[in-house]
């Protein structure tokens, strides 16, 4: 009987669980705060100040292009290549 090797097993569970643990703290921060931005877009889309319309288009542009930059440069880094995995959004055809 050995052990030492379930030792070794319960240790590198333990770890195992404790990165899935951190992994989704990530993730519940990283949905926090999208919902904290998408919440900005939203709240400035049901402002009153409709005269002020090219300026409400300009803030959610630049909300909505720090947070796309953030994501991208947060992205996972590939463990073969060590480069960031760019991922190229749908974009909408305009007719």
């Amino acid at each position: 009987m050995n052990i030492g090797k379930h030792s070794d097993e319960t240790i590198r569970i333990k770890n195992l669980e404790d990165i899935v643990k951190r992994k989704d703290r990530e993730i519940k921060d990283i949905k926090c705060e999208c919902a904290e931005q998408f919440k900005k877009i939203r709240d400035l889309c049901f402002s009153n100040t409709y005269n002020e319309r090219f300026n409400k288009l300009k803030k959610i542009y630049e909300i909505s292009d720090s947070n796309f930059s953030a994501l991208l440069n947060d992205l996972i880094i590939s463990d073969n290549s060590k480069t960031n995995k760019i991922i190229e959004l749908p974009t909408r055809q305009s007719k």
